[in-house]
């Protein structure tokens, strides 16, 4: 059965409903008292990112981006960008719980990176940019050197140096690439959300190592989680399709 797209605002009742159940838990996280790290603390830091995956699922049910059959047997989504965004949010449940773990961080660590890598993909195998043609590479190139630099500041480990050295690379390439689509197609509001995911991503990470490493930065972990949740969101509301 073939059926053609439709399209949605993100101001319509049915997805201010679909998105209600991640705003609920984002903001009981940003204000719930329970310590980062202990059980309760971890179960409702990735509620928000359950919420999204939830709205994925939904939404690529309801609103496929291109014309095709609905598969009525998976909850998995039919086009490729959507099944890797999905993909990057299950991995962000994943990771989210390991870095809570002390034994556990560096696996999380390593997570992130893979969750930056399948919104890059995604953003290829979708066509929104394609190859590595753009204005803002040198943008985004002197943007990873100065970070870097800054953040390497926080540390004398040379071990931790050489995370940051690779870390900030798929961070910095999904953002640029992100950047790149948005260039390519800039009336494209699914485009807009992916690069608005992108921006956030940096903006949280670079707020979380900083305190992490010690750096003073007022309500640090206030900020880095808000802007982490709403990087997520940028991207699972990417795989819409928006008037």
């Amino acid at each position: 059965m073939e059926v053609v797209h439709k399209a949605l605002s993100v101001f319509d009742r049915q997805q201010k409903i679909r998105l209600l159940p991640f705003v609920v838990t984002t903001v009981f996280f940003l204000l719930q008292p329970y310590e980062p790290g202990t059980f309760l603390g971890t179960i409702f830091k990735v509620l928000p990112v359950l919420a999204l995956i939830g709205y994925v699922v939904v939404t690529r049910a309801q609103f496929p981006r291109k014309t095709r059959a609905i598969n009525q047997e998976t909850l998995c989504p039919e086009d490729a960008y959507s099944f890797l965004i999905l993909a990057g949010l299950c991995m962000s449940f994943l990771a989210d719980i390991f870095v809570c773990i002390p034994y556990l961080m560096f696996v999380g660590g390593l997570g992130y990176m893979v969750i930056y890598l399948c919104y890059f993909m995604a953003i290829e195998v979708d066509g929104r940019h394609r190859g590595w043609s753009s204005s803002v590479t040198w943008l985004y190139g002197l943007l990873y050197v100065n970070t870097f630099l800054c953040l390497r500041g926080t540390t004398d480990a040379i071990g931790m140096e050489l995370f940051f050295l690779v870390y900030l690379v798929p961070l910095f390439l999904v953002g640029w690439k992100a950047t790149s689509a948005l260039e390519e197609n800039p009336s494209d509001r699914a485009v807009f959300m992916g690069f608005v995911g992108a921006s956030l991503f940096i903006v949280s990470d670079c707020l979380t190592i900083s305190h992490h490493m010690g750096y003073p930065v007022p309500f640090a972990e206030f900020f880095y989680m808000l802007s982490y949740y709403c990087a997520q969101c940028g991207w699972a509301l990417s795989t819409s399709n928006f008037k």
